[in-house]
């Protein structure tokens, strides 16, 4: 189904597609469709073959794998960047994917995705950047994992939060605690032993409504070494174009 004129204007707007060439873009925008999904939709299964690359418009998205009882989620996905990104060079899922809430996502089958990559060195360069910084992000989880207990990492992650809902001081955990757990490395148990130690360093939480009185302490615990917002990853386009 073509998209509407309001829909192709939102699809153009993505961060994704801002230096695609007219020709590519229009390709694009004639395979592409946008759908909505319930909360816990079950977009793929890690293992099923993979067919079409995922962009979040509005709500949240959880990338995880599971073995038997035991689940853990490796990502979770709240802005425009698409996903999964392995699924370019890999003909299987190698996660599982279910929407956290309501969530609105751009699909683009993967077989228009690979010959865009071939025709247009500006959408190719900015799936190289989308895969650079998932890579950046994968590997600060897995140092945090390996290198600092439960405790500063649920810090570090109020940090950043506050960061992202503005620095107020009041922000809201935008899933259920159990899937917070699951990101954080952390049983649900231990989560909620964490979540109620904070209050030594003035975090408050009342069910998912989050108050940081204390945002230095909070750092500090953290092991931070600034409250400072973390750095993006640098684009790989060029400064100029090739002559």
């Amino acid at each position: 189904m073509a998209l509407r004129d309001a829909d192709t204007e939102r699809v153009r707007s993505l961060s994704l597609l801002k230096d695609v060439g007219d020709a590519s873009l229009s390709a694009l925008l004639k395979a592409a469709s946008i759908r909505q999904f319930p909360a816990r939709y079950r977009l793929f299964v890690e293992g099923e073959q993979a067919t079409t690359l995922y962009i979040p418009i509005e709500g949240a998205v959880e990338l995880f794998n599971e073995n038997h009882v035991r689940r853990s989620t490796v990502a979770l996905i709240r802005s425009s960047r698409p996903f999964p990104l392995t699924s370019i060079t890999a003909d299987r899922n190698l996660l599982s994917a279910r929407t956290l809430e309501r969530s609105e996502l751009v699909l683009v089958p993967l077989t228009v995705v690979h010959e865009l990559i071939h025709a247009d060195a500006a959408f190719a360069r900015a799936i190289m950047n989308e895969m650079a910084c998932d890579l950046c992000d994968i590997v600060e989880h897995f140092k945090n994992h390996r290198l600092r207990p439960g405790i500063e990492r649920l810090a570090e992650w109020m940090v950043r939060s506050d960061q992202d809902a503005g620095g107020t001081g009041r922000f809201v955990i935008p899933y259920d605690k159990r899937t917070l757990a699951s990101y954080l490395g952390m049983a649900p148990e231990n989560l909620s032993r964490s979540l109620v130690s904070l209050a030594s360093v003035g975090v408050s939480v009342q069910g998912r409504c989050v108050s940081v009185n204390d945002r230095a302490a909070l750092a500090a615990l953290a092991r931070m070494e600034s409250a400072a917002a973390p750095e993006t990853c640098a684009s790989l386009a060029p400064s100029s174009e090739p002559a």
